[in-house]
C-alpha cells in the first residue's frame, strides 16, 4: 500500500492508549440481535465496534458519546487507523511514526490494474468511467493528473501511476 511521505496533521495521536486487541465481535451488535460487517476498536479505551458499512456504525456512536478520536481496523491483513476529528487515515512506519495514507490514490490504483489487466478499457480512462461498485475511475485518474500538473503530486504516487500499463501523462 502507498504511504506519502508526509507526516500525520492528526492532532489526537498523544491519546493514543496501549490497548489488548480488540474483540471479535461488535457486542452492541451481539446484545440486539443485529449483524456487522467489520470490526473497529477505539484506539484510547479498546472499545470494539461495527463500521459505518455496517447497519448500526457503533464504531462512529462510540466516537460520538466519548469523543474518544482515533480507531483502528481489526480487519486481517489491515493496519490502519482513523481520526474521526482531522478525519485521515493513518498508518504507522516501522520507526514508529505516524504517516496519512491517501486512501483514494490506493484504491484507484487497485481498480485501474484490475480494469486494464481484464482488458475491460484502457487508458485514459473516459471521465465517466466507474470500476467495482461504482469507484470514480474517470474522476480519479483525472485527480493524480490535474495533480501532477499542478506539481503537488508526490514523486511515489507518480511512480504509481507510471507503472500502470499504458500510462502516458
Amino acid at each position: 500500500m502507498y504511504v506519502p511521505h508526509m507526516q500525520a496533521t492528526c492532532t489526537h495521536l498523544d491519546d493514543i492508549a496501549d490497548v489488548a486487541h480488540g474483540l471479535d465481535v461488535c457486542p452492541a451488535c451481539l446484545a440486539s440481535r443485529d449483524t456487522w460487517l467489520h470490526l473497529r476498536q477505539c484506539r484510547i479505551c479498546g472499545n470494539t465496534g461495527c463500521c459505518d458499512s455496517s447497519r448500526n456504525k457503533h464504531a462512529t456512536a462510540h466516537f460520538h458519546e466519548t469523543g474518544h478520536a482515533i480507531m483502528r481496523t481489526l480487519e486481517e491483513g489491515q493496519d490502519w487507523s482513523w481520526c474521526f476529528v482531522d478525519k485521515e487515515t493513518l498508518e504507522q512506519d516501522d520507526d514508529g511514526r505516524w504517516r496519512a495514507v491517501d486512501a483514494f490514490f490506493d484504491a484507484g490504483v487497485w481498480y485501474a490494474r484490475e480494469v486494464l489487466a481484464a482488458g475491460a478499457a484502457s487508458l485514459p480512462f473516459p471521465r465517466s468511467a466507474t470500476a467495482g461498485d461504482g469507484f470514480p475511475l474517470g474522476i480519479w485518474e483525472a485527480t493524480y493528473r490535474d495533480r501532477y500538473r499542478a506539481g503537488t503530486l508526490d514523486p511515489d504516487q507518480a511512480a504509481g501511476l507510471e507503472s500502470l500499463p499504458g500510462w502516458r501523462w
